[in-house]
Protein backbone atom coordinates (compact mmCIF):
# COMPACT_ATOMS: atom_id res chain seq x y z
CA UNK A 1 0.00 0.00 0.00
CA UNK A 2 1.64 3.04 -1.06
CA UNK A 3 2.26 6.31 1.22
CA UNK A 4 -0.31 8.74 -0.43
CA UNK A 5 -3.02 6.26 -0.22
CA UNK A 6 -2.37 6.35 3.58
CA UNK A 7 -2.29 9.20 3.97
CA UNK A 8 -5.21 10.36 1.95
CA UNK A 9 -7.49 7.61 1.68
CA UNK A 10 -10.31 7.44 -1.11
CA UNK A 11 -13.80 9.41 -0.37
CA UNK A 12 -16.61 7.66 1.12
CA UNK A 13 -19.68 7.48 -1.10
CA UNK A 14 -22.47 8.92 0.01
CA UNK A 15 -25.52 6.42 0.46
CA UNK A 16 -27.83 6.55 -1.98
CA UNK A 17 -30.98 7.91 -1.31
CA UNK A 18 -33.94 5.97 -0.11
CA UNK A 19 -37.75 6.31 -1.03
CA UNK A 20 -39.92 6.85 2.42
CA UNK A 21 -42.64 5.18 0.98
CA UNK A 22 -44.39 5.78 4.53
CA UNK A 23 -44.12 9.34 4.38
CA UNK A 24 -45.26 9.00 0.77
CA UNK A 25 -48.35 7.23 1.05
CA UNK A 26 -49.31 9.46 3.83
CA UNK A 27 -49.05 12.66 2.07
CA UNK A 28 -51.16 11.22 -1.05
CA UNK A 29 -53.51 10.18 1.66
CA UNK A 30 -53.15 14.02 2.41
CA UNK A 31 -53.66 14.74 -1.32
CA UNK A 32 -56.85 12.83 -1.55
CA UNK A 33 -58.79 14.21 1.85
CA UNK A 34 -58.03 17.71 -0.17
CA UNK A 35 -59.68 16.26 -3.44
CA UNK A 36 -62.96 14.94 -1.06
CA UNK A 37 -63.65 18.46 -0.93
CA UNK A 38 -64.72 18.46 -4.37
CA UNK A 39 -65.88 15.23 -3.93
CA UNK A 40 -68.04 15.57 -1.10
CA UNK A 41 -69.90 18.63 -2.12
CA UNK A 42 -70.30 16.05 -5.61
CA UNK A 43 -71.75 12.75 -3.86
CA UNK A 44 -74.15 15.10 -1.65
CA UNK A 45 -75.57 17.61 -4.96
CA UNK A 46 -79.09 16.28 -3.90
CA UNK A 47 -78.88 16.85 -0.61
CA UNK A 48 -77.04 20.07 -0.19
CA UNK A 49 -80.08 21.28 -2.80
CA UNK A 50 -83.27 19.42 -0.81
CA UNK A 51 -81.53 21.02 2.75
CA UNK A 52 -81.02 24.86 1.29
CA UNK A 53 -84.17 25.01 -1.29
CA UNK A 54 -81.85 26.87 -3.45
CA UNK A 55 -81.76 26.60 -7.31
CA UNK A 56 -79.40 24.06 -9.26
CA UNK A 57 -77.65 26.64 -10.44
CA UNK A 58 -76.49 28.24 -6.98
CA UNK A 59 -76.05 24.35 -5.83
CA UNK A 60 -73.98 23.86 -8.64
CA UNK A 61 -71.81 26.98 -7.52
CA UNK A 62 -71.19 25.73 -4.38
CA UNK A 63 -69.58 22.72 -5.92
CA UNK A 64 -67.60 24.52 -8.80
CA UNK A 65 -66.66 27.68 -6.97
CA UNK A 66 -63.87 25.83 -5.22
CA UNK A 67 -61.87 26.12 -7.65
CA UNK A 68 -61.74 29.60 -8.33
CA UNK A 69 -58.46 30.10 -6.26
CA UNK A 70 -57.15 27.56 -8.08
CA UNK A 71 -57.46 29.26 -11.12
CA UNK A 72 -56.84 32.48 -10.38
CA UNK A 73 -53.62 31.91 -7.87
CA UNK A 74 -52.16 28.70 -9.28
CA UNK A 75 -49.27 30.17 -9.69
CA UNK A 76 -48.92 32.98 -6.65
CA UNK A 77 -49.32 29.72 -4.29
CA UNK A 78 -46.43 27.61 -5.85
CA UNK A 79 -44.18 31.36 -4.99
CA UNK A 80 -45.47 31.48 -1.56
CA UNK A 81 -44.39 27.85 -1.13
CA UNK A 82 -41.28 28.41 -1.94
CA UNK A 83 -40.70 31.48 0.29
CA UNK A 84 -42.62 30.76 3.33
CA UNK A 85 -41.66 26.89 3.42
CA UNK A 86 -43.20 23.71 1.83
CA UNK A 87 -44.19 21.98 5.40
CA UNK A 88 -45.76 25.13 6.78
CA UNK A 89 -47.92 25.93 3.88
CA UNK A 90 -49.35 21.91 3.71
CA UNK A 91 -49.97 22.08 7.62
CA UNK A 92 -51.47 25.22 7.24
CA UNK A 93 -53.40 24.60 4.36
CA UNK A 94 -54.70 21.00 5.92
CA UNK A 95 -55.78 22.45 9.04
CA UNK A 96 -57.75 25.41 7.40
CA UNK A 97 -59.47 22.70 5.59
CA UNK A 98 -60.60 20.79 8.62
CA UNK A 99 -61.79 24.00 9.85
CA UNK A 100 -64.15 24.90 6.91
CA UNK A 101 -65.33 21.39 6.69
CA UNK A 102 -66.50 21.56 10.56
CA UNK A 103 -68.16 24.68 10.00
CA UNK A 104 -70.14 23.51 6.72
CA UNK A 105 -71.24 20.57 9.06
CA UNK A 106 -72.91 23.36 10.98
CA UNK A 107 -75.00 23.59 8.19
CA UNK A 108 -74.82 27.32 8.28
CA UNK A 109 -76.77 29.72 6.08
CA UNK A 110 -76.20 29.06 2.26
CA UNK A 111 -74.16 32.75 2.02
CA UNK A 112 -71.77 31.13 4.50
CA UNK A 113 -71.36 27.98 2.94
CA UNK A 114 -70.56 29.47 -0.44
CA UNK A 115 -67.68 31.58 1.70
CA UNK A 116 -66.45 28.57 3.44
CA UNK A 117 -66.12 26.93 -0.06
CA UNK A 118 -64.61 30.01 -1.49
CA UNK A 119 -61.69 29.84 1.39
CA UNK A 120 -61.75 26.03 1.02
CA UNK A 121 -60.29 26.41 -2.61
CA UNK A 122 -57.06 28.61 -0.80
CA UNK A 123 -56.82 25.14 1.59
CA UNK A 124 -56.83 22.83 -1.60
CA UNK A 125 -54.36 24.63 -3.58
CA UNK A 126 -51.99 24.91 -0.66
CA UNK A 127 -51.39 20.82 -0.80
CA UNK A 128 -51.57 20.34 -4.45
CA UNK A 129 -48.78 22.83 -4.52
CA UNK A 130 -46.83 21.51 -1.59
CA UNK A 131 -47.36 17.71 -1.27
CA UNK A 132 -46.34 17.13 -4.69
CA UNK A 133 -42.64 18.61 -4.19
CA UNK A 134 -42.32 17.09 -1.03
CA UNK A 135 -43.14 13.60 -2.58
CA UNK A 136 -40.28 14.61 -5.07
CA UNK A 137 -38.28 15.09 -2.25
CA UNK A 138 -38.79 11.83 -0.24
CA UNK A 139 -38.44 9.61 -3.54
CA UNK A 140 -35.03 8.20 -4.85
CA UNK A 141 -34.73 9.04 -8.03
CA UNK A 142 -34.52 5.37 -9.60
CA UNK A 143 -38.84 6.25 -7.83
CA UNK A 144 -39.43 9.33 -8.45
CA UNK A 145 -41.87 8.76 -11.76
CA UNK A 146 -43.84 6.29 -10.14
CA UNK A 147 -44.67 8.50 -6.54
CA UNK A 148 -45.76 11.49 -9.43
CA UNK A 149 -47.59 8.46 -11.02
CA UNK A 150 -49.29 7.34 -7.50
CA UNK A 151 -50.00 11.25 -6.56
CA UNK A 152 -51.61 11.72 -9.87
CA UNK A 153 -54.23 9.05 -9.06
CA UNK A 154 -55.25 11.07 -6.11
CA UNK A 155 -58.75 12.75 -7.67
CA UNK A 156 -60.11 9.86 -8.96
CA UNK A 157 -59.12 7.67 -5.46
CA UNK A 158 -61.08 10.48 -3.79
CA UNK A 159 -64.57 10.53 -6.21
CA UNK A 160 -64.16 6.64 -5.96
CA UNK A 161 -64.25 6.73 -2.50
CA UNK A 162 -66.39 9.38 -1.82
CA UNK A 163 -69.15 7.55 -3.74
CA UNK A 164 -68.45 4.25 -1.34
CA UNK A 165 -68.03 5.54 2.00
CA UNK A 166 -69.11 8.99 1.99
CA UNK A 167 -72.63 8.34 -0.10
CA UNK A 168 -72.87 5.35 3.11
CA UNK A 169 -72.31 8.18 5.74
CA UNK A 170 -74.85 10.43 4.01
CA UNK A 171 -77.53 7.95 3.79
CA UNK A 172 -76.66 6.50 7.07
CA UNK A 173 -76.41 9.94 8.69
CA UNK A 174 -77.01 12.81 6.60
CA UNK A 175 -75.34 15.42 5.40
CA UNK A 176 -73.73 17.32 9.03
CA UNK A 177 -71.92 13.83 9.95
CA UNK A 178 -70.47 13.84 5.74
CA UNK A 179 -68.84 16.79 6.45
CA UNK A 180 -67.98 16.64 10.03
CA UNK A 181 -66.15 12.92 8.91
CA UNK A 182 -64.37 14.92 6.50
CA UNK A 183 -62.93 17.40 8.83
CA UNK A 184 -61.75 14.37 11.05
CA UNK A 185 -60.48 13.21 8.15
CA UNK A 186 -57.91 15.96 6.83
CA UNK A 187 -57.42 17.42 10.80
CA UNK A 188 -55.71 13.64 11.51
CA UNK A 189 -53.73 14.10 8.29
CA UNK A 190 -52.20 17.15 9.33
CA UNK A 191 -51.91 16.53 12.94
CA UNK A 192 -50.21 12.72 11.48
CA UNK A 193 -47.93 14.04 8.42
CA UNK A 194 -46.42 16.96 11.73
CA UNK A 195 -45.32 14.83 13.65
CA UNK A 196 -44.14 12.62 10.84
CA UNK A 197 -42.44 15.23 8.87
CA UNK A 198 -41.29 18.10 10.86
CA UNK A 199 -37.70 16.64 11.67
CA UNK A 200 -37.09 14.75 8.47
CA UNK A 201 -34.34 16.00 7.42
CA UNK A 202 -34.25 15.44 3.47
CA UNK A 203 -36.65 17.85 4.03
CA UNK A 204 -34.57 20.99 4.84
CA UNK A 205 -35.37 22.47 2.38
CA UNK A 206 -34.78 26.13 2.41
CA UNK A 207 -37.25 28.83 1.43
CA UNK A 208 -36.25 31.08 -1.29
CA UNK A 209 -34.56 34.19 -0.39
CA UNK A 210 -36.97 37.14 -0.99
CA UNK A 211 -35.08 39.47 -2.94
CA UNK A 212 -36.09 37.39 -6.44
CA UNK A 213 -38.16 40.01 -7.12
CA UNK A 214 -41.05 41.43 -7.17
CA UNK A 215 -44.52 38.26 -7.19
CA UNK A 216 -45.51 40.03 -10.96
CA UNK A 217 -42.11 39.29 -11.80
CA UNK A 218 -41.45 35.80 -10.68
CA UNK A 219 -45.35 35.18 -11.81
CA UNK A 220 -44.06 36.10 -15.50
CA UNK A 221 -41.01 34.23 -15.12
CA UNK A 222 -43.23 30.94 -14.24
CA UNK A 223 -44.83 31.57 -17.54
CA UNK A 224 -41.87 32.29 -19.54
CA UNK A 225 -40.07 28.97 -18.06
CA UNK A 226 -40.51 26.36 -20.37
CA UNK A 227 -39.71 23.57 -17.61
CA UNK A 228 -43.02 24.84 -16.28
CA UNK A 229 -45.03 26.23 -19.26
CA UNK A 230 -45.23 22.82 -21.27
CA UNK A 231 -46.65 19.87 -18.61
CA UNK A 232 -49.21 22.23 -17.50
CA UNK A 233 -50.31 22.93 -21.44
CA UNK A 234 -50.08 19.19 -21.86
CA UNK A 235 -52.24 18.47 -18.43
CA UNK A 236 -55.01 21.36 -19.78
CA UNK A 237 -56.19 19.65 -22.62
CA UNK A 238 -56.33 16.68 -20.37
CA UNK A 239 -58.36 18.46 -17.94
CA UNK A 240 -60.38 19.69 -20.72
CA UNK A 241 -61.22 16.04 -22.22
CA UNK A 242 -61.45 14.01 -18.96
CA UNK A 243 -64.40 15.40 -16.72
CA UNK A 244 -66.52 16.24 -20.16
CA UNK A 245 -65.88 12.15 -21.42
CA UNK A 246 -66.66 11.04 -17.67
CA UNK A 247 -70.02 13.45 -18.28
CA UNK A 248 -71.35 12.96 -22.10
CA UNK A 249 -70.11 9.79 -23.45
CA UNK A 250 -71.87 7.44 -20.98
CA UNK A 251 -74.76 9.64 -21.69
CA UNK A 252 -74.49 8.60 -25.83
CA UNK A 253 -75.56 5.08 -25.13
CA UNK A 254 -79.20 4.10 -24.75
CA UNK A 255 -78.79 0.86 -22.46
CA UNK A 256 -79.85 2.29 -18.77
CA UNK A 257 -77.79 -0.25 -17.08
CA UNK A 258 -74.21 -0.10 -19.16
CA UNK A 259 -74.93 3.83 -18.75
CA UNK A 260 -74.44 3.56 -15.15
CA UNK A 261 -71.77 0.67 -15.00
CA UNK A 262 -69.88 3.08 -17.06
CA UNK A 263 -70.19 6.31 -14.98
CA UNK A 264 -68.57 3.84 -11.86
CA UNK A 265 -66.31 2.16 -14.10
CA UNK A 266 -64.70 4.98 -16.02
CA UNK A 267 -63.24 7.01 -13.54
CA UNK A 268 -61.35 3.82 -12.30
CA UNK A 269 -60.16 3.00 -16.15
CA UNK A 270 -58.57 6.73 -15.88
CA UNK A 271 -57.19 6.14 -12.63
CA UNK A 272 -55.39 2.96 -13.79
CA UNK A 273 -54.10 4.38 -16.66
CA UNK A 274 -52.37 7.19 -14.48
CA UNK A 275 -50.67 5.02 -12.52
CA UNK A 276 -49.73 2.69 -15.41
CA UNK A 277 -48.20 6.23 -16.86
CA UNK A 278 -46.15 6.72 -13.33
CA UNK A 279 -45.06 3.12 -14.36
CA UNK A 280 -43.89 3.57 -17.54
CA UNK A 281 -42.16 7.05 -17.18
CA UNK A 282 -39.99 5.33 -14.80
CA UNK A 283 -38.81 2.33 -15.98
CA UNK A 284 -39.90 2.20 -19.85
CA UNK A 285 -39.71 5.95 -21.54
CA UNK A 286 -39.09 9.31 -20.65
CA UNK A 287 -42.51 10.98 -19.06
CA UNK A 288 -42.84 13.30 -22.42
CA UNK A 289 -42.74 10.17 -24.57
CA UNK A 290 -45.51 8.47 -22.62
CA UNK A 291 -47.73 11.94 -23.04
CA UNK A 292 -47.46 11.41 -26.67
CA UNK A 293 -47.64 7.31 -27.08
CA UNK A 294 -51.35 8.65 -24.82
CA UNK A 295 -52.64 11.34 -26.76
CA UNK A 296 -52.00 9.28 -30.24
CA UNK A 297 -53.64 6.08 -28.19
CA UNK A 298 -56.77 9.08 -27.45
CA UNK A 299 -56.94 10.56 -31.44
CA UNK A 300 -57.34 6.67 -33.05
CA UNK A 301 -59.72 5.51 -29.91
CA UNK A 302 -61.68 8.65 -31.04
CA UNK A 303 -62.10 8.01 -34.13
CA UNK A 304 -63.74 4.58 -34.01
CA UNK A 305 -66.34 5.95 -31.34
CA UNK A 306 -68.55 7.54 -34.03
CA UNK A 307 -68.79 4.17 -35.78
CA UNK A 308 -69.70 2.40 -32.51
CA UNK A 309 -72.90 4.13 -31.12
CA UNK A 310 -74.96 0.94 -32.47
CA UNK A 311 -73.62 -1.58 -30.73
CA UNK A 312 -73.22 0.12 -26.72
CA UNK A 313 -70.89 -2.88 -25.37
CA UNK A 314 -68.51 -2.65 -27.54
CA UNK A 315 -68.52 1.43 -27.63
CA UNK A 316 -68.56 1.62 -23.58
CA UNK A 317 -65.07 -0.65 -24.25
CA UNK A 318 -63.57 1.82 -26.81
CA UNK A 319 -64.48 4.77 -24.60
CA UNK A 320 -62.64 2.83 -21.60
CA UNK A 321 -59.67 2.70 -23.82
CA UNK A 322 -59.84 6.26 -24.39
CA UNK A 323 -60.42 6.85 -20.74
CA UNK A 324 -57.42 4.72 -20.06
CA UNK A 325 -55.36 6.76 -22.67
CA UNK A 326 -56.51 9.89 -20.81
CA UNK A 327 -55.68 9.02 -17.47
CA UNK A 328 -52.07 8.37 -18.66
CA UNK A 329 -51.66 11.90 -19.91
CA UNK A 330 -52.28 12.92 -16.05
CA UNK A 331 -49.72 10.87 -14.94
CA UNK A 332 -47.13 11.77 -17.50
CA UNK A 333 -47.87 15.54 -17.28
CA UNK A 334 -47.03 15.14 -13.22
CA UNK A 335 -43.62 12.87 -13.87
CA UNK A 336 -42.45 15.77 -16.37
CA UNK A 337 -42.54 18.00 -13.71
CA UNK A 338 -39.38 16.84 -11.40
CA UNK A 339 -37.59 15.06 -14.74
CA UNK A 340 -38.07 18.63 -15.64
CA UNK A 341 -37.56 21.35 -13.12
CA UNK A 342 -34.35 22.26 -11.53
CA UNK A 343 -34.82 23.13 -7.73
CA UNK A 344 -38.03 21.84 -5.45
CA UNK A 345 -38.81 26.15 -6.27
CA UNK A 346 -39.33 25.26 -9.79
CA UNK A 347 -40.91 22.00 -9.06
CA UNK A 348 -43.60 23.80 -6.31
CA UNK A 349 -44.36 26.81 -9.03
CA UNK A 350 -44.47 24.02 -11.80
CA UNK A 351 -47.36 22.38 -9.45
CA UNK A 352 -49.46 25.62 -8.95
CA UNK A 353 -48.91 26.35 -12.84
CA UNK A 354 -50.54 22.71 -13.44
CA UNK A 355 -53.08 23.35 -10.77
CA UNK A 356 -54.18 26.58 -12.42
CA UNK A 357 -54.32 25.29 -16.07
CA UNK A 358 -56.38 22.44 -14.63
CA UNK A 359 -59.06 24.38 -13.40
CA UNK A 360 -58.76 26.73 -16.21
CA UNK A 361 -59.37 23.13 -18.66
CA UNK A 362 -62.24 22.15 -16.16
CA UNK A 363 -64.01 25.27 -16.92
CA UNK A 364 -64.21 25.86 -20.65
CA UNK A 365 -63.95 22.25 -21.43
CA UNK A 366 -67.76 20.98 -20.73
CA UNK A 367 -69.56 23.63 -22.01
CA UNK A 368 -67.39 23.59 -24.96
CA UNK A 369 -68.11 19.19 -25.42
CA UNK A 370 -71.56 20.34 -24.24
CA UNK A 371 -72.14 22.45 -27.68
CA UNK A 372 -70.96 20.55 -30.24
CA UNK A 373 -72.96 17.39 -28.71
CA UNK A 374 -75.71 19.76 -29.17
CA UNK A 375 -75.20 20.76 -32.59
CA UNK A 376 -73.58 18.07 -34.02
CA UNK A 377 -73.69 14.87 -31.63
CA UNK A 378 -71.46 12.14 -31.63
CA UNK A 379 -69.58 13.62 -34.41
CA UNK A 380 -69.00 17.13 -32.42
CA UNK A 381 -67.39 15.02 -29.43
CA UNK A 382 -65.15 12.98 -31.32
CA UNK A 383 -64.47 16.41 -33.82
CA UNK A 384 -63.14 18.00 -30.66
CA UNK A 385 -61.52 14.99 -28.77
CA UNK A 386 -58.82 15.09 -32.52
CA UNK A 387 -58.49 18.32 -32.25
CA UNK A 388 -57.90 18.27 -28.39
CA UNK A 389 -54.92 15.52 -29.47
CA UNK A 390 -53.14 17.57 -31.99
CA UNK A 391 -52.31 19.96 -29.92
CA UNK A 392 -51.45 18.21 -26.64
CA UNK A 393 -48.80 15.95 -29.52
CA UNK A 394 -47.59 19.50 -30.64
CA UNK A 395 -46.90 20.03 -27.00
CA UNK A 396 -45.75 17.42 -25.64
CA UNK A 397 -43.24 17.13 -28.65
CA UNK A 398 -42.00 20.56 -27.75
CA UNK A 399 -41.56 19.58 -24.06
CA UNK A 400 -39.88 16.64 -25.02
CA UNK A 401 -36.68 18.62 -26.42
CA UNK A 402 -36.03 20.03 -23.31
CA UNK A 403 -33.18 17.84 -21.26
CA UNK A 404 -34.45 16.21 -18.37
CA UNK A 405 -32.24 17.16 -14.97
CA UNK A 406 -32.91 13.39 -13.58
CA UNK A 407 -30.04 12.39 -16.37
CA UNK A 408 -27.67 15.25 -15.85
Amino acid sequence: MSRDSVNNPAPVPAPAPKTQLLEIVLLWIAGVSTAMQFAKFSVSYDAVLQHYQTSATMTGMALSILGVAGLMFGVFGGIIASRVGYLKVLMGALLLGGLLSFIQSLLPNFTLLIITRLIEGFSQLGVVVTAPTLIAKLSAPQHRSLSMGLWATFFGVAFAVSGWLGKAILDQYGLSELFFSHGVLITSMAVILYFLLRNNPVLNIEPVAVNQGSFLRQMARVYRNPRSLLPSVVFLFYTCTLVSLLTYAPRLVDDAKLQALLMVCLPLVSTCGTFLAGALAQYVMRPQHVALMAYSGIGISALTLSSLLDQPIVFGLAVGVLILFLGMVSGASMAMIPALARNPSEQAQSYGLIAQFGNLGGTIGPPSFALLISLYGIYGLVSLVLLICSLGIVFSFLANRIKSTESV
